[in-house]
């Protein structure tokens, strides 16, 4: 009977401890160390169909990332890749390109001659503290395989109001070279020692403001810093001119 009673009022203890992390209120600001180095590998993978023709490029990139400068509730950064690695596949056709070798093939020496350049140069971006991300500004002459909006998985979007576990917040980015609006639903479900898990949900929107795809995966943020430490986001587009799925990871 004793011991019924001591394993009775754990359980009860465990449930109080639960509840009360459950309610706990977490206040989430990107916070960066001022002049810290952060390296991150990113792969990404997408396939496309545009009427019947079909592509898929595998890209995997190495870089480095540093806070360079505070002003009020802004940081400024600096990006510089350190590795590209891009496989093609097109009508059948295979194509590579690596950084460390540019000088493989007819194909590489042609990426090289713009992909290199974000070898040789900086990338410049400012973040605020709710993470959105502004001002990007790339090297000169550079034909990118992805667009600008790459640069927002540096950190979500945060809340403005301290959230707890199962609160949702949303946002609404729109790329200006693909012209796509995307409405994102972030839900804090998990902190710990190691930091905060933010699964997101979202819709895509073309020109024309009809739905064109749906995007989904998660975040987690570092503890002190609220910058990405891992991401895997997934996204489906449909458009009249093609078909887009694009698999994006970063560690």
């Amino acid at each position: 009977m004793k011991k019924l009673r001591i394993t009775s009022l754990i359980a009860v203890f465990a449930f109080f401890v639960l509840a009360a992390s459950a309610q706990q209120k977490y206040t989430l600001r990107v916070n960066p160390d001022a002049g810290k180095k952060i390296s991150q590998n990113l792969s990404m993978t997408m396939d496309i169909d545009a009427a019947g023709q079909k592509m898929t490029t595998d890209l995997n990139m190495g870089f480095d990332i540093t806070n360079t400068a505070t002003k009020d509730d802004s940081f400024a950064f600096d990006l510089k890749y350190t590795r590209i690695n891009m496989k093609m596949n097109m009508a059948g056709m295979d194509m590579a390109y690596d950084s460390k070798n540019p000088e493989a093939n007819d194909f590489s020496k042609q990426m090289h001659a713009t992909l290199g350049k974000l070898l040789e140069n900086n990338i410049t971006f400012n973040v605020n503290q709710l993470g959105k991300s502004s001002d990007i500004k790339l090297p000169e002459g550079i034909n990118m395989p992805f667009d600008k909006s790459m640069f927002e998985n540096i950190s979500t979007v945060l809340p403005e109001q301290p959230v707890t576990i199962g609160d949702s917040w949303t946002s609404k980015t729109e790329s200006d070279d693909s012209g796509i609006m995307v409405e994102s639903k972030m839900t804090l479900i998990e902190a710990n020692e190691l930091g905060y898990k933010v699964n997101v949900e979202g819709k895509m929107f073309g020109p024309d403001a009809n739905q064109v795809g749906n995007l989904q995966g998660f975040y987690v943020l570092d503890k002190k810093t609220c910058l990405t430490k891992a991401t895997e986001m997934i996204s489906d587009v449909d458009m009249p001119e093609a078909k887009i799925k694009t698999t994006l990871k970063s560690q």
